[in-house]
């Protein structure tokens, strides 16, 4: 077969893919061995390993840390959660823990066997990994190394691993190694050299890095990897290309560490592979609607919110709850029903202030709230990372509803009567609620304007995390600027805003303080900015940086703004 050794430092991408991640794991505790139950796990369908069809999705993990000389504490737990992550994506997982060199043969020699049926292969090593005269070698947990021509009949060469997937000849492949990046056996290894070294992609296949070939990765300070941490969470993104996987991983990776890891990849790819396939339509919409429809109405228990609800989403889950409640509404009643208790992952809005849906859209021929909103405006957006310069998303806001209480419904997403956010949803976060509303825009829009704030952010993560955020800063209208934007050149009010935040995990046991700085552009005939620009500063690692940009806007009437 003859190869293509393409090599991609830095825009390498995966489909047809194999990926070596190596991410450095410093020396922690010794941990204690375990049964050998526990180390060999087949996490799959009995049946999945020998039934085999062009579409089978196989993976092959192993995470060794328990090493007598050089302990490692998070290679078990990146292993553990990688074959949960793969798992979740359609993979018939074995799982090995801990294991010595003639179990890794022994896997790695079924793991080819099964790759020979077709389909989609992903290995995945956490643990110690040394270059010897150009070759890497994966460590097993009882290797005993103390010279340099032992390592070849004491560890596992990572270029034969690569040679029995090309073997096998199937579609796709995708290993991922997550391993050490120093030597510690190296005392008196002659020819020992810091880190990996380079390797090239058979034809079809993607080698991945964690750091430049010769560097040192990073353990993380959590429970797993720097570089593992970051490709779980990527992985995981419903329609997410492998090649936009690991370009978010490397952004994610470089930005913590400050620039010291810079993922890398080798690659020789062909076609498209997902983690998380697409969604063929998008029902996430008309769900995220229906949920956010329904916090209102159960909020404001309004006998006429009832019945509208129910007649827009006759088949909603909430449907049960809907009739109860309008059957318990008695026209009768001197005193509307109290509401009842919202679960805390989604506030109630204020009671004086309650959230109802109107049984029809408000007519756009009935004018503007007292902000200037009206039906029917809309303004679209790009987002640019700051540090590639690159645009990594589009995004709009229209208006589609105005609430009889004056909130602004734009899809699922309610804003205050000032466009301030009250309630959000996305892909990423299912629920996204702020206590009142997130204080962007200030309650006087004008120059020399200065207001301190104070608000919680409660929010729901796609992988089930709950977390809670307490946002207290102050807003400052400097003065007016001109400032140019895809969507033409504007004068503007400039804004900024800065924020000391407080953050936990509700779930869990994450702690986190961070500071946020946002400077707008504010368009007072577009009632909405131009440009914005976020900087997210929480630990020691560099700060998170993008900007937004205006692209197009209708907003009615037309023709308002300072437009050049």
């Amino acid at each position: 077969m003859k190869k293509n050794n393409s090599i991609t430092a830095m825009t390498g991408w995966v489909n047809r893919s194999l990926i070596l991640t190596l991410a450095c794991t410093l020396a922690g505790p010794a941990l204690a061995a375990r049964d050998k139950d526990e180390r060999n796990l087949v996490i799959s369908a009995p049946e999945a390993a020998t039934v085999a069809t062009a579409s089978q999705r196989v993976a092959l993990v192993i995470g060794n840390g328990a090493y007598r000389d050089a302990p490692l504490h998070n290679p078990p737990n990146d292993a553990r959660a990688m074959a949960q992550a793969l798992k979740e994506s359609g993979f018939a997982v074995t799982l090995q823990v801990d294991t010595d060199i003639q179990g890794m043969l022994t896997s790695i020699r079924r793991f080819g066997d099964q790759l020979r049926k077709g389909g989609v292969g992903v290995f995945y090593y956490a643990g110690h990994g040394m270059q010897i005269k150009g070759r890497n070698y994966l460590i097993p947990v009882n290797s005993v190394i103390q010279r340099e021509d032992e390592v070849a009949y004491q560890a596992v060469d990572a270029q034969a691993i690569l040679d029995k997937m090309e073997a096998a000849g199937n579609g796709t492949n995708i290993m991922i190694l997550d391993a050490c990046r120093n030597n510690p056996f190296a005392r008196s290894f002659r020819s020992a050299q810091q880190g990996l070294a380079q390797m090239d992609a058979p034809v079809g296949t993607l080698v991945a890095f964690a750091t430049a070939p010769g560097s040192v990765a990073s353990d993380g300070s959590g429970s797993n990897g720097l570089y593992t941490h970051h490709l779980l969470s990527a992985m995981r993104e419903p329609g997410a290309k492998v090649e936009d996987v690991f370009k978010r991983v490397r952004s994610a990776v470089r930005r913590e560490s400050k620039d010291k890891q810079v993922p890398w990849e080798a690659t020789s790819l062909e076609g498209d592979f997902y983690f998380m396939a697409p969604s063929d339509k998008p029902p996430s919409a008309n769900a995220a609607l229906e949920e956010s429809m329904w916090a209102l109405v159960k909020a404001s228990g309004d006998a006429l919110d009832l019945k509208t609800f129910l007649a827009r989403f006759p088949n909603s889950t909430h449907a049960a709850e809907a009739l109860a409640r309008l059957k318990q509404s008695s026209p009768t009643t001197p005193t509307p029903q109290a509401p009842a208790p919202v679960p805390t992952a989604i506030a109630a809005p204020p009671p004086t202030a309650p959230q109802t849906l109107p049984a029809q859209p408000a007519n756009p021929a009935a004018g503007a709230n007292p902000f200037g909103f009206s039906v029917g405006d809309r303004w679209s957006y790009q987002q640019i990372d700051k540090y590639k310069g690159e645009v990594i998303s589009n995004w709009n806001r229209k208006i589609s509803r105005i609430l009889p209480n004056g909130d602004l419904l734009s899809g699922a997403t309610v804003l205050s009567p000032n466009g301030n956010i009250r309630q959000q949803t996305n892909n990423r976060f299912p629920s996204r609620v702020y206590s009142d509303a997130e204080v962007l825009f200030p309650k006087k829009m004008e120059a020399g304007h200065q207001e301190d704030f104070s608000y919680k952010e409660q929010s729901r993560r796609s992988d089930g995390k709950e977390f809670e955020q307490v946002f207290k800063g102050t807003i400052k209208v400097k003065g007016q600027e001109r400032i140019k934007v895809p969507a033409g050149e504007f004068t503007a009010l400039r804004v900024e805003r800065e924020a000391m935040v407080t953050g936990v995990q509700t779930n869990g046991q994450d702690r986190w303080n961070a500071r946020q700085e946002i400077t707008y552009w504010y368009v007072p005939a577009l009632h909405y900015y131009v440009a914005l620009e976020e900087i997210w500063r929480s630990g020691n690692g560099a700060p998170d940086m993008k900007r937004h940009e205006l692209t197009s806007y209708e907003v009615r009437p037309a023709q308002v703004a300072d437009k050049r």
